[in-house]
């Protein structure tokens, strides 16, 4: 396979040194293992210290679009990967979160969600209601106490995706023998959804915004955060059958069975989908605060809130069944 690759790199300056040299937190975006490194060096912005981001070449070439969430002091990157032999195209987008200035608090493996191409038509319809960028003058304090909420939301939703991941795989060894979904996988889901709980009132409290930068850039930020959570529960749906397995596998004395269609309840899948049941809860809340708070944009809201609702009770239900 030839591949090649073209990078178009932000306001972030670009250089072409090792991680190893440079003195800051580092987010590592993974690329093609035929694709070309780079570093971008973010500037720090009020308390938050400057930090790099680095395109690892060791990942799998996957036409279509991803899309890498990063702070919201980081500039745009875009990296196009071209398979000349299969004339297909792989592009890696590392999108800054709405807002002004949030701390570095993700994990090393940055991939959010992949996207298909072309665009399907519920994206389409997406774009015709919802605002396709926030405010690049900035927004108000009351705008940012609800940026901020989102952003927290959505950032542990991405850092949740590794984890995600080695639900139901084999006890071998190495990563997956340190695994226990029990401490890696439910409490991180259950902080989601308190983060939600205690944020809503602070919310709730505010007065609706009139239809401009603040409220464009709310809406963004939800976007984003669907987008974020939607690729962390289809993680979950893929990943449910395996865990039934896995646990029959590690849990001999469950494996006599008098029919062999009987399933056996999962302590774990049952946590799971009790957890998911939380955040739906937090959800929907947040989405029915937002509709009040931002009456302008009360279609795509509620678009948002009909998709997010749709993969939560998809997720739910793979893991109580």
């Amino acid at each position: 396979m030839k591949i090649a690759a073209a990078l178009v790199v932000g306001a972030a300056a670009a250089t072409g040194l090792c991680a190893a040299q440079l003195p800051l937190s580092t987010v590592f975006i993974t690329v093609p293992s035929q694709g070309v490194p780079f570093t971008s060096t973010v500037s720090a912005c009020e308390t938050v210290s400057a930090f790099a981001v680095v395109a690892v070449p060791n990942g799998t070439f996957f036409p279509g679009t991803t899309t890498v969430y990063l702070p919201p002091q980081a500039s745009g990157t875009t990296s196009t990967y071209i398979d000349y032999e299969s004339n297909l195209t792989e592009v890696i987008v590392a999108s800054p979160l709405p807002g002004t200035c949030a701390d570095l608090a993700l994990p090393s493996e940055a991939t959010a969600t992949v996207n298909p191409s072309p665009a399907s038509p519920s994206s389409s319809s997406s774009a015709k209601v919802c605002p396709l960028e926030g405010c690049s003058a900035g927004v108000d304090k009351a705008a940012q106490q609800v940026i901020d909420l989102i952003n927290e939301v959505a950032i542990a939703s991405q850092k949740l995706q590794s984890a995600a991941k080695l639900i139901g795989g084999k006890r071998t060894r190495g990563v997956e023998a340190r695994f226990d979904p029990l401490t890696d996988v439910i409490p991180p889901l259950e902080d989601i959804a308190s983060t939600l709980t205690f944020g809503l009132p602070t919310i709730k409290a505010l007065p609706a915004f009139p239809a401009g930068c603040n409220s464009d850039t709310i809406v963004v930020a939800l976007i984003d955060f669907v987008r974020i959570h939607q690729a962390l529960l289809e993680i979950f749906i893929g990943r449910s059958g395996l865990l039934s397995f896995s646990f029959v596998e590690n849990n001999p004395e469950h494996a006599v069975r008098t029919d062999a269609a009987q399933k056996f309840p999962n302590p774990i899948g049952v946590a799971i989908a009790g957890a998911l049941r939380a955040i739906e809860t937090g959800v929907d809340a947040l989405a029915f605060s937002l509709i009040g708070l931002i009456p302008t944009r009360q279609s795509c809201l509620k678009q948002q809130q009909a998709s997010i609702d749709k993969t939560l009770k998809d997720a739910i239900n793979a893991y109580q069944s």
